[in-house]
């Protein structure tokens, strides 16, 4: 859905308190205020820490900057903070990447150059910042933005003329929008604090790890009208401070990863319950719109929603000009919308016919002006006139069945991953309800979302995560206040339908049959002898993967291709053999050709494959199989036992599309070859379909020789890079592939420059970004800049999915399909998805005229240049007005399976290693990474450069191959938990933890017992427990109690047998005469043997059932103890 809560670290407040303090004028709606209103205090926390009401400044820095308790006497005066108490530890100062290499340095003086260069790559991955809060930003759709917006431009209107009634009345209206927000965003931080409310104890990163509850957040909430581009965007910043306090006390930190977990679930909650009020308050129905993405208010129209879009122009020269007059004669710069109205009144100007001839600047600009107003200022008050006229005059809420919402929510849920967690089918259930409830209280939507989910539990599914060992015996002590497992991820569990684990098990089970078409030996050897006598040269891993298919009779095979390795030349080749009349006796054999994109597809028609895109193909197959064919194109493709299937970028296919494919190869007997990379970019879907199959033990074939890259070292370089290996890194560096551009616009402006460049130079190029809104945002700049060069045309047609403009010359891209144009115009077809054209007219309807050949150029700004008739195509204004965007840059997904000859890609710390992997293969010449090195946070909530991170080119793409790994199937994610739940490393290191937890809580009532007859002193108790003896001590008296000493007896003895009067550190002290007594050598040889001996049943318990597992599956010395020597948990 569109209303968006997005969760980001963040690191000073100052930001948000200074929009508190700075003036707001919003030139939509005449209104002039004291700056965004203050924050309020928000949670259970900050209850607890006496914040309550607005937020104060001084308090705000004191609790978010020194983590200080506001219940402290010296927390109210600002000179006594350094006497103020704090809320647990109040942050390491990090070292810097620079600092962290001088350390490195230090300690490896004499390092060479190459050690030098992985210790400066270490240091850039180990940089990092105390995160403050987590900025959880709650922002609703367009429509109740624009609602809030028209009421308070009627509000000021009213009190401009006096009538104050009438403006109180609109403020009312004004004022429900507001408590809806509220109400919607306050449901959603309640969500937050009950599921996600835990921090984290014990050591992370293996099995010990645990979460405690602690769901007391503190929060403080600002309201914001605005975005950066100061257009209305209605919007919640909630800081939540990353300290709570958890049931022993004790302030930690958050637990991150369960927020942005349950992050889905919570834009849900407040999303409906924001609607529901606006629904309650104001009688206002909010329709689910017709590409299901979000529900708008009814009454507010796309064309209004528009008037208040976002857009950030790059402006043209002539636009330029308008922009400095416009400054010039109204004394501020524009704001978005009148900087979108100035850059349209440039692109209409040079039309050819004037019906403006020797209007003055001035003129112009008050003519412009006026229509502004007349949009804004009349448009804004008939929008609210329109919203309150389509209210209905009675609304019963929607009649439902649970079964069929949960019905549909598992489906959709399913459909969009292969596995899923409880937060996703609360999303999807959300969707899946009626537009309108009849409930508008927050908590009360929570309770039915989740009731929904609970019973959305019981249907047929499959838990995918294996109970780890001993579960079902775990100590009360280890169990989280719902009774869930403490080592559990709250709301990690994953699911999938049985119906999808059925789906892949059929898939999986597919990859062994052998009873498929063959081509005899003897036809392979002759056709192998003809591609050498041709001069066609294979490489070793090419020629066994198409003798492999030819001959391996196998009914489902894999061909698994790194980038440029040639996996559309080895199918092409195997393609010609396998067709080949003269090699199969006469047979009629033959090829067909399968790709999710469209772009895939026609490189399998270059290659001499009968292609199709999968969703078209999957219609054909079944018209045939109903008996129904549309024509013979339809009966060309009717398979037989002698074809072969080919899914090409079969990784980007989802399971449930291989599946259907399967079962149409599988009915006619014919051969089904998976192609592609696991590595690369996934289905958008239901994924790791290919991976499974490949991994099933079947007929399985790699290339492994890139051969796209003129360079030799790059050859070598982008396997390696593939596989994850940081170290390559070096490489790409020393060869100036990895730019060093500082934040993220200088990286995306020294891309779209590379990539200008090499345009201009008469080289096939890609640009490629993270976004589509980076992609929208690039490609309008550069056309500004192809215009200023005369390149293309200024005058154009605006695209209205971007509100960018398109002329002839420039290159736009389909964002949807164009069933409609088939036909239109005389199209022999219509526009594919991400299918790119050269435009080379513009029709007076709005129309435009393109072409696929984008070498294609205007001759000169009119165009007057021709074309041929290949690949021509009209595309209409509608399509034009909703599904047409500039097409100069592109996500990495424009990129896959393409190959040019150089590629320019922007990286972030968000971009992962499958889109990166992509950016940098593309190039037969060069691929060039424009890295953002310096990060903060998007909103530029960090308050100052002081708190933004700079990590070294090599540091951010060496976090993202971090994050290397294949989109993993619901079997396969089965598979490795109940590996990991298995294995001896996990039960050892439970063991070893529940072990020394035991024994830690042991050892302090030894200490009490020892105090209480006296052995020790009160004091010295006091001081062994602020020194944490207990922990301390625990270590060496396992090993005595392993090695079979009584650890009490050893402790008494110890503590006895010298005065400690005058020790300084008493812990210390004991443990060393513990250690000089008798070195303690272990004794048993089970497992159950070093269970410690307990007063506590349930622990004992617990532990004795671990033993017992580990007994089962290992022994003593085996590689159980060396992985709790590699943890460095205690064996004993």
């Amino acid at each position: 859905m569109v209303v968006v809560l997005r969760i980001v670290n963040g690191y000073s407040p100052e930001y948000l308190l200074k929009e508190v303090a700075t003036g707001r004028e919003n030139y939509y709606t005449g209104a002039v205020a004291e700056g965004e209103p203050p924050g309020r205090w928000w949670g259970a926390g900050a209850e607890k820490l006496g914040l309550s009401g607005l937020v104060e400044a001084d308090d705000m820095r004191a609790v978010y900057e020194r983590f200080l308790d506001p219940r402290d006497t010296a927390f109210g005066d600002r000179s006594r903070w350094d006497e103020a108490g704090t809320l647990g530890h109040t942050g390491r100062r990090y070292p810097s990447e620079d600092e962290i290499y001088a350390e490195a340095l230090e300690r490896e003086p004499d390092a060479s150059a190459e050690r030098r260069a992985e210790l400066r790559t270490e240091a850039g991955r180990s940089a990092r910042h105390n995160v403050a809060f987590y900025d959880a930003t709650f922002s609703v759709q367009k429509s109740v933005t624009l609602l809030h917006t028209a009421f308070e431009a009627r509000e000021v209107a009213a009190r401009g003329t006096g009538d104050e009634q009438t403006a109180a009345a609109w403020g009312e209206f004004r004022k429900a929008v507001e408590d809806a927000i509220w109400a919607g965003n306050n449901a959603a931080l309640a969500l937050l604090q009950d599921e996600a409310g835990y921090t984290r104890v014990g050591r992370h990163g293996g099995a010990a790890g645990r979460y405690a509850d602690a769901h007391a957040f503190t929060v403080a909430s600002f309201f914001q009208h605005d975005s950066r581009d100061r257009d209305p965007q209605l919007h919640i910043h909630n800081t939540i401070l990353n300290r709570v306090e958890g049931p022993d006390g004790v302030w930690r930190t958050v637990d991150g990863r369960s927020l942005h977990r349950w992050r889905p679930a919570a834009a849900a909650v407040a999303e409906r319950t924001t609607e529901e009020r606006i629904t309650a308050s104001l009688g206002m129905l909010l329709a689910t719109r017709p590409d299901g993405k979000a529900r708008e208010v009814v009454g507010v129209s796309a064309e209004a929603m528009g008037l208040i879009s976002t857009r950030r122009h790059k402006v043209t020269a002539k636009t330029t000009e308008l922009v400095e007059a416009f400054e010039a004669r109204y004394g501020h710069a524009p704001n978005g919308y009148q900087l979108e109205r100035l850059a349209q009144q440039a692109t209409l100007a040079t039309r050819a016919s004037k019906s403006h001839d020797g209007e003055t600047r001035e003129q112009l600009l008050d003519r412009v002006a006026a229509r502004m107003d007349a949009e804004i200022g009349g448009g804004l008050a008939g929008i609210a006139d329109a919203a309150l006229a389509a209210r209905p005059g009675q609304m019963e809420p929607a009649q439902w069945s649970p079964a069929e919402v949960i019905s549909v929510a598992l489906d959709e849920v399913q459909r969009s991953r292969s596995s899923w967690e409880r937060p996703d089918l609360i999303r999807a259930l959300n969707s899946a309800l009626p537009d309108h409830l009849g409930i508008s209280d927050g908590a009360q939507i929570t309770k039915l979302l989740d009731t929904l989910a609970d019973e959305a539990m019981t249907s047929d599914l499959v838990k995918l995560k294996t109970q780890r060992p001993a579960a079902e015996f775990e100590p009360d002590v280890y169990k989280l206040a719902n009774g869930a497992s403490a080592f559990e991820a709250p709301g990690g569990a994953l699911y999938a339908t049985a119906a999808h684990v059925h789906t892949e098990r059929l898939l999986a089970g597919a990859a062994g049959a052998c009873d498929g078409a063959r081509m005899a030996e003897s036809s392979i050897e002759r056709f192998m002898a003809g591609l050498g006598a041709q001069g066609t040269r294979l490489g070793a891993a090419q020629e066994a993967a198409i003798r492999g298919v030819l001959g391996s009779g196998a009914r489902v095979e894999t061909l698994v291709g790194p980038p440029g390795t040639g996996k559309s030349f080895t199918v092409g080749t195997l393609a010609r053999a396998w067709t080949d009349p003269e090699l199969t006796g006469g047979h009629m054999r033959r090829v067909f050709g399968l790709a999710t994109a469209q772009a895939a597809t026609e490189i399998l028609a270059g290659e001499g494959l009968a292609a199709r895109n999968i969703a078209a193909w999957l219609a054909t197959q079944q018209r045939l199989a109903d008996g129904r064919p549309r024509d013979d194109a339809d009966l060309g493709f009717r398979l037989g036992s002698d074809d072969i299937v080919v899914v090409d970028e079969s990784a980007m296919t989802d399971t449930p599309a291989l599946a259907a494919i399967h079962a149409h190869v599988d009915a006619a007997g014919a051969k089904l070859l998976l192609v592609g990379d696991p590595r690369q970019l996934a289905a958008v879907g239901a994924g790791g379909g290919m991976d499974l199959i490949s991994k099933a033990g079947g007929a399985r074939y790699e290339l492994n020789e890139a051969r796209r890259f003129q360079h030799a070292w790059e050859r070598e370089a982008s396997l390696r890079l593939r596989e994850g290996d940081t170290e390559v890194l070096d490489e790409y560096h020393r060869r100036g592939r990895l730019l060093d551009c500082g934040d993220l616009t200088a990286a995306e402006e020294s891309a779209a420059r590379a990539w200008l460049g090499d345009t201009l130079d008469g080289k096939a190029s890609l640009l490629l970004v993270d976004t589509n809104e980076q992609a929208d945002r690039l490609s309008a700049q550069l056309r500004a800049q192809l215009v200023d060069l005369g390149l293309v045309t200024e005058t154009g047609v605006r695209l209205g999915r971007t509100g960018a403009f398109a002329g002839v010359g420039d290159v736009v891209e389909a964002r949807a399909i164009g069933h409609t144009l088939v036909g239109y115009q005389g199209n022999r077809r219509g526009p594919h998805t991400r299918e790119r054209f050269r435009v080379l007219g513009v029709r007076a309807d709005g129309g435009l005229d393109v072409t696929t050949d984008l070498t294609h150029s205007p001759t000169g700004p009119d165009g007057a240049a021709g074309a041929d008739g290949a690949g021509r195509m009209v595309l209409s204004p509608r399509f034009v007005a909703e599904d047409l965007a500039l097409g100069y840059a592109g996500t990495r997904y424009c990129g896959q399976g393409a190959t040019v000859q150089t590629s320019h890609s922007v990286f972030t710390d968000r971009t992962d290693h499958a889109a990166g992997l992509v950016g940098m293969t593309r190039g037969t010449e060069a691929n060039t990474a424009h890295v953002a090195t310096v990060t903060a946070l998007p909103d530029r909530a960090d308050g100052s450069t002081d708190h933004q991170l700079h990590r070294s080119p090599k540091a951010v793409l060496a976090a993202a191959l971090d994050t290397a790994e294949p989109d993993r199937s619901a079997l396969t994610v089965a598979e490795e938990s109940a590996d990991w739940a298995g294995s001896v490393a996990t039960a050892a290191e439970l063991f070893a933890a529940a072990a020394h937890d035991a024994s830690v809580l042991r050892t302090s009532a030894w200490l009490d017992r020892l105090t209480d007859t006296e052995v020790l002193t009160a004091s010295q108790r006091d001081q062994l427990a602020a020194e944490d003896a207990a922990s301390s001590l625990t270590r060496i008296l396992r090993r005595a109690e392993v090695a079979g000493t009584d650890p009490y007896t050893a402790l008494r003895d110890t503590i006895t047998a010298q005065p400690l009067t005058g020790a300084r550190n008493l812990t210390n002290v004991i443990h060393a005469r513990l250690r000089d007594r008798r070195r303690f050598q272990p004794q048993v040889s089970t497992w159950a043997a070093r269970v410690p001996q307990l007063d506590d049943p349930q622990m004992s318990r617990y532990l004795d059932h671990l033993a017992g597992h580990l007994g089962r599956v290992s022994q003593i010395g085996g590689p159980g103890c060396a992985m709790l020597d590699r943890c460095r948990v205690p064996l004993s």
